[in-house]
């Protein structure tokens, strides 16, 4: 069986928008963020699993009962379910920052268990969140970083997400005492090219291959030709 590749969530600020006080503990405080529905129904498609990892300062106290905190998140993945798009697991910190548990983000002993059990695929696998503490909480865990959030650039958005999470390319570097080579390949763009290995014809022939076959191709040789 193939490892799995999973998307591991941040809720508050990725999944839906955070609220002024930071705390979503009523359903009117509930609303989804611009694009999320489709992007991950086609990354689910695109056969990443779904966790959602949420760090939830206070919860279980006066400030922040449960009661409160559930009705929201039944909520939530109710909506998420309607559309179909499911979770595997969720995991919630409920500590303070100050508490200094181990399994509030960035720390990782909250899915630690969860990624030996499944056999997870790191390699392929990515943390989506909108915080510093997410992205950190992705190089703990060893796990590419996606960053999603309200008022960022266009490529912190879920639809900007989507087509880094799909993209079909790759870099190649090869170093000898002769020779550097490197090489981008994106199957999903039709440019740039830029081909340069110092072989005239040759260029020309790779040129012809990426326009005519639609996809962007980097080229760069140094060093001995001969």
């Amino acid at each position: 069986m193939t490892p799995p590749a999973i998307l591991f969530v941040d809720r508050d600020g990725t999944l839906i928008e955070e609220p002024p006080d930071h705390q979503v503990d009523a359903l009117e405080k509930v609303r989804f963020m611009p694009g999320v529905f489709a992007a991950l129904q086609t990354l689910r498609r695109r056969g990443y699993r779904l966790v959602m990892v949420t760090n939830q300062d206070g919860l279980g106290t006066d400030s922040f009962p449960q009661a409160a905190f559930q009705a929201a998140q039944t909520f939530v993945l109710d909506t998420f379910a309607a559309q179909d798009i499911m979770f595997d697991a969720v995991f919630v910190c409920p500590h303070f920052a100050a508490d200094g548990c181990a399994c509030r983000k960035p720390n990782t002993a909250l899915v630690e268990a969860y990624v030996r059990s499944h056999g997870v695929d790191l390699a392929a696998s990515a943390v989506v969140g909108d915080r510093d503490t997410d992205m950190q909480f992705a190089a703990n865990l060893g796990v590419r970083a996606v960053r999603v959030r309200l008022g960022g650039t266009p490529e912190e958005t879920w639809p900007a997400a989507v087509r880094g999470l799909t993209a079909r390319r790759a870099r190649i570097e090869r170093r000898t005492r002769e020779t550097e080579i490197e090489v981008h390949v994106d199957l999903d763009a039709t440019a740039p090219t830029r081909i340069a290995s110092g072989i005239g014809f040759f260029d020309h022939m790779l040129e012809q291959l990426a326009r005519h076959g639609g996809f962007a191709l980097e080229l760069h040789c140094r060093g001995d030709l001969h």
